[in-house]
């Protein structure tokens, strides 16, 4: 009986303290579960101490609420919400929206000029606004508390675990922007980013919201503007990972990023299930085949090519010689997508065909 007494006064505490810290970050009841990837009768329940969660319960509403299982259990002072703290690496804040840049510039970058930032602030503010008025402001339910390793087996993993937590499985994603902005990620486009900044992203810690701004340079570029955006995602998770602090760009960070948005969009289990279905041995791949099944994946030739060898399924010499006609085709049409010849892409029993 006493053991009991002791769990249930650690309920009643895990209670009060979401409560709190559900409060503390502003948000209703229904839209932690929304976060949470809960229904709303269940957080009730946790905070009224009817139901006692499960650790994998507590991670996901942490995960939801922007911190770690530990601080859930530590409840915020009465009346103070978290605020993102201000970087000294030279981090742009956005103080009336409690927004930072995920992204630190390393010294040779170009830096986001302070006019541009109030800019994207402004239009940030015009967003929540609208989106408040319809009552589609909710926090993002991105896993934010999954531990990152900035690596390349870091950013496999991540991509795995995010593809089950979004319920989509090794399944071919045909419309990415959609599947994040369902999940809580705010995307505006950009007319002044250009290639050399091609996008940037911002966390509001108090709101808990993302935003990526892309540049709109790639809007006739659809492949390259996907594994852009992407690429920040990769990033808004080394940000959640590095304490909400901006990380620095650096060719470490940028190799994880990218390979994360290679293996989102290309996972090794479908990529591999492809080829195997196609018959299509290392070294018997064409140049037609290549952009028929890269096509399939809605993927840039080139990430597809690297793909294959990363996987073994080409030879370095298929691999070599596409990627010579690829940069080719890109010098020549000014980074425009080597597509298929022929008018449509064929289904799968077409491309078994053309492998037979």
């Amino acid at each position: 009986m006493e053991n009991e007494g002791k769990n249930e006064e650690m309920g009643l505490a895990v209670g009060a303290s979401i409560r709190r810290w559900r409060k503390s970050r502003g948000l209703l009841q229904k839209q932690l579960a929304v976060a949470a990837g809960m229904e709303v009768a269940q957080v009730w329940a946790i905070e009224s101490d009817r139901n006692s969660p499960s650790l994998r319960t507590l991670s996901r509403i942490a995960a939801a609420l922007g911190i770690s299982t530990a601080e859930l259990l530590s409840p915020p002072q009465d009346g103070a919400a978290p605020a993102a703290s201000h970087h000294a690496g030279g981090a742009t804040r956005l103080d009336a929206l409690d927004a930072v840049p995920v992204l630190r510039p390393a010294d040779g970058d170009r830096r986001l000029p302070k006019r541009d930032a109030k800019r994207m602030a402004a239009a940030i503010s015009a967003a929540a606004k609208a989106e408040a008025a319809r009552q589609a402001d909710i926090p993002t339910t991105l896993p934010l508390s999954f531990p990152v390793v900035v690596n390349e087996g870091g950013a496999e993993q991540l991509a795995h675990f995010l593809r089950a937590h979004l319920d989509v499985g090794s399944a071919i994603i045909r419309n990415v922007f959609t599947l994040f902005e369902c999940h809580g990620i705010r995307v505006l486009a950009d007319g002044r980013l250009t290639e050399k900044l091609p996008a940037v992203t911002f966390h509001s810690r108090r709101r808990r919201d993302y935003t990526v701004f892309l540049t709109t340079a790639f809007d006739d570029k659809p492949f390259r503007k996907e594994f852009l955006f992407l690429t920040e995602i990769g990033r808004a998770f080394l940000f959640a990972s590095h304490g909400f602090e901006p990380v620095l760009n650096t060719a470490k960070s940028r190799r994880f990023a990218h390979h994360f948005a290679a293996t989102f969009l290309m996972p090794a289990s479908a990529v591999r299930t492809a080829v195997y279905s196609l018959r299509v041995k290392p070294g018997d791949w064409t140049y037609e085949l290549l952009l028929r099944l890269k096509a399939r994946f809605g993927v840039s030739a080139q990430s597809f090519n690297i793909r294959l060898k990363e996987l073994g399924l080409i030879t370095q010499a298929k691999h070599a010689e596409f990627d010579a006609a690829i940069r080719m085709h890109y010098a020549n049409t000014g980074f425009s997508e080597p597509m298929p010849a022929a008018d449509a892409i064929g289904r799968l029993g077409d491309l078994v065909a053309l492998g037979g």
